[in-house]
């Protein structure tokens, strides 16, 4: 039986960070109670999944999962636990702000069977956490973390961003050096990207901001994986970073193309032959749940094409690479020839029996490189 993961999307938030394009609302928190009612429903909704896969994580994303009371966490996590087979479940995580998380609700979360915590540290520069939106200090990110480790939390990613205007390569370097002496078991490092319709596009466009040049991109890049990997982590896929074991085991379920049932607004789905997708809003999936329809926005069935093409874009993030075998039923649109044509340009991919694979240098030309492998 195929293995599985199952998301819970959390929209609330405190307030909205310039660069972020998830779904999230602010001052709402007074719809927390009716939201998890509705949210129940609709996991209730996908029972007849129940045997179907072998469900081995469960991930709360946001928006800002911690913002939620226990007791509403608990009643999440129980409906998971009737509704499918929860019985192989090795991680639990839940993301959470630092200054948003107490001790003892970090206590009470821990107690609930949630093992991983991830936080959203984003930099160690309070001039910069206030340019990115964070509501949160540097001292709140030591606190944080200080709290998680008391509350029993043995594992834990911290996201962390580079690339971010004014951040200089040294205080980036600094940020590493900080979050490495904090000893986390896995590191997220993302390049900042200007997604539409958010603040961080609209300040850009205005030229109100200019985003650094892309060889201050590539060094900083190069940075984070010199001083991680010194320091224990390796480097799995392009922006992640881990302890030995401690890969992020949902995420690798996105990246490896494994199915996934997602629940709340915004929240994508993924059965292995098509995709389906939640209405953006909390009012209109609250009245849709509320009014016993099915709260989808859109769907649609992965053609071959499309298969191959999410082998690509996935695989090629994955510091192991793509397997061989999936590639198999693909020979009349990629083979030997066709990549070491593409190889000779680049000169970045690994390419033997088993995978194909991007060096370090790859990884910097990801992008490009996967666009060529598409059809």
């Amino acid at each position: 039986m195929k293995k599985a993961g199952l998301y819970i999307h959390i929209p609330f938030c405190k307030v909205k960070c310039v660069y972020c394009d998830f779904y999230s609302i602010t001052k709402k928190e007074d719809q927390i109670p009716i939201f998890t009612e509705c949210l129940l429903k609709e996991i209730d909704n996908y029972k007849h999944y129940a045997g179907k896969w072998k469900f081995d994580t469960i991930f709360f994303g946001g928006g800002t999962p911690s913002l939620l009371p226990a007791k509403y966490l608990e009643q999440i996590l129980q409906k998971l636990h009737d509704t499918f087979d929860t019985s192989n479940i090795q991680e639990i995580t839940l993301e959470a702000n630092p200054g948003e998380a107490p001790l003892q609700h970090l206590k009470d979360i821990r107690n609930l069977g949630v093992n991983r915590l991830s936080m959203g540290f984003q930099s160690f520069n309070n001039k910069i956490l206030q340019q990115l939106g964070r509501l949160h200090k540097s001292k709140d990110c030591l606190m944080t973390f200080k709290n998680a480790r008391k509350a029993g939390f043995d594992n834990i990613n911290t996201d962390m961003i580079f690339n971010i205007p004014g951040l200089s390569s040294n205080e980036w370097k600094k940020d590493l050096h900080t979050i490495t002496d904090l000893d986390p078991e896995h590191i997220s490092a993302y390049s900042l990207t200007v997604e539409p319709e958010t603040k961080l596009f609209n300040l850009v466009k205005n030229k109100k901001v200019l985003m650094p040049i892309e060889d201050i991109d590539i060094e900083q890049f190069l940075a984070t994986e010199e001083i991680l990997s010194n320091n224990g982590y390796n480097h799995y896929e392009i922006s992640n970073y881990c302890k030995e074991t401690k890969e992020c085991k949902h995420n690798l379920h996105y990246w490896k193309l494994s199915p996934y049932l997602s629940f709340g607004p915004s929240a994508h789905s993924y059965d292995l032959k098509k995709r389906w997708w939640n209405v953006r809003s909390l009012d209109d999936y609250i009245t849709s749940i509320s009014l016993n329809k099915n709260p989808i926005q859109d769907s649609e069935l992965l053609s071959r094409e499309d298969n191959y093409n999410e082998i690509i874009l996935n695989g090629l993030r994955l510091s192991n690479g793509i397997n061989r075998e999936l590639l198999k039923e693909y020979q009349d649109i990629i083979n030997n020839k066709s990549l070491e044509k593409i190889n000779k340009k680049w000169d970045c991919i690994s390419i033997t029996d088993k995978n194909i694979k991007l060096t370090n240098k790859g990884f910097l030309f990801v992008d490009e490189i996967t666009q060529e492998l598409f059809i």
